[in-house]
């Protein structure tokens, strides 16, 4: 019993003393320790110290080294810093090296100092988009990470995108980023800049698309944005779109049209002032483009499967299908139709014997009727057989008849 009770104590004793310890260790949090910081955004690189501009929304992270508090403190709408109880520092417009230099200098030798958060900033933007307006972006943003975020017109001209600020006009040829990784032509945007899209004159820097082809668009509809109707799709499937002036067919390509797997690889026809011009894979990379043509992307050649089967129709080439396989794509002969009738038609030759046939793009495989059912038609068999079997009786009575008259 004895034993029962000090081992009691000795738990009451260990709560007791862990509970004291506890309220020394929380001692620190009552000075007025911030906890509780978001983390930073996401950086593709850090930032230059000698080239980031301070400006408001900026978070620094402050730790003092005497008591061990650490604060998260924004640069306020005024552009100044309060560091509680010790200074307010005007920082807006500091380069970051400065930046940390006089704060460092305020709060003494015993803190350090570092930039934890960038700012959002607000970028106007108009022209060829259907959401003109003022755009808050995170100060880490390049020119594409806007334009992700923003449904441009199909005559937007995505390759002398301005982006204007007090200085002056720069002009932005965001495809060669696209398309070479270019940072340069992807540049971050700063607060006080705006971005103006062009809209592409119809009759001089326009062609026109068609065929089994769709264009490229970069827009990314988040769920909360509220986009008019026109653009909520990513792609245009064919009509006018800008082309860059000296461009080359295969450029083009390259950067704006994306290919589906109907689409003839091999020739791309244009029409130039009523003229059909056929331009070869070969050559595309030196047909210069001009304003007003009509490029028209010819589909894929299918296998056209007809005649006497469930489902005729045409179907994709798959290399080493034989004329049975893809009369099975077809859903087989019907009962009408016979296999061993079946002929493959290529241009103007005719082959009948569909074992020994290689199957290429754009055969027609036709399924004839049997010479049963040419001979029969609708009727059934047994019609059939009941029909021979009356006109045999008839004609057998007839001369039964035409005996025994003799």
């Amino acid at each position: 019993m004895k034993k029962t009770n000090l081992i009691i104590l000795s738990i009451l004793i260990t709560f007791l003393w862990g509970v004291d310890l506890q309220k020394n260790i929380d001692l620190p949090s009552a000075q007025g320790t911030i906890s509780m910081i978001s983390p930073p955004v996401d950086m593709e690189k850090e930032i230059n110290p000698e080239e980031y501009i301070i400006g408001v929304g900026d978070q620094f992270l402050i730790e003092k080294m005497q008591d061990g508090s650490m604060y998260s403190l924004p640069v306020l709408p005024s552009g100044k810093l309060i560091i509680p109880g010790t200074a307010v520092i005007k920082i807006s417009g500091k380069t970051l090296n400065e930046a940390l230099k006089m704060i460092s200098e305020a709060t003494g030798p015993y803190s350090s100092v570092s930039l934890y958060n960038v700012k959002n900033i607000r970028i106007p933007i108009a022209g060829a988009t259907g959401n003109p307006g003022i755009y808050k972006i995170s100060a880490s943003w390049r020119l594409s990470d806007l334009l992700k975020r923003i449904p441009l017109s199909p005559l937007a001209k995505e390759h002398a995108i301005e982006i204007r600020d007090s200085k002056g006009v720069k002009v932005i040829n965001i495809y060669n980023f696209y398309v070479k990784g270019d940072l340069e032509s992807n540049p971050y945007l700063h607060s006080g800049e705006s971005v103006f899209i062009p809209f592409a004159d119809m009759d001089t820097e326009c062609i026109e698309v068609n065929g089994p082809v769709r264009f490229q668009f970069t827009y990314e509809q988040l769920m909360d944005e509220a986009v008019p109707q026109s653009y909520m799709s990513t792609w245009s499937d064919k009509g006018l779109v800008p082309f860059i002036k000296g461009e080359s067919l295969g450029d083009f390509q390259r950067r704006k049209i994306q290919m589906s797997d109907l689409t003839e690889y091999d020739y791309v026809m244009v029409i130039r002032n009523d003229k059909q011009i056929i331009v070869e894979i070969s050559d595309i990379n030196s047909f210069i483009l001009e304003a007003k043509d009509k490029i028209e992307y010819v589909t894929l050649a299918r296998v056209i499967v007809s005649g006497y089967v469930i489902h005729p129709g045409a179907f994709n080439f798959m290399p080493g299908h034989t004329v049975v396989d893809y009369i099975s794509m077809a859903g087989g002969v019907n009962y009408k139709g016979s296999l061993n009738s079946a002929i493959v038609i290529r241009g103007n030759k005719k082959f009948r014997n569909i074992e020994k046939v290689s199957i290429k793009r754009g055969d027609i495989i036709l399924v004839k009727r049997s010479p049963e059912n040419i001979l029969i038609g609708e009727t059934s068999i047994l019609t059939f057989i009941s029909v021979i079997a009356t006109i045999a009786s008839t004609v057998i009575t007839a001369f039964i008849a035409a005996g025994s008259l003799n």
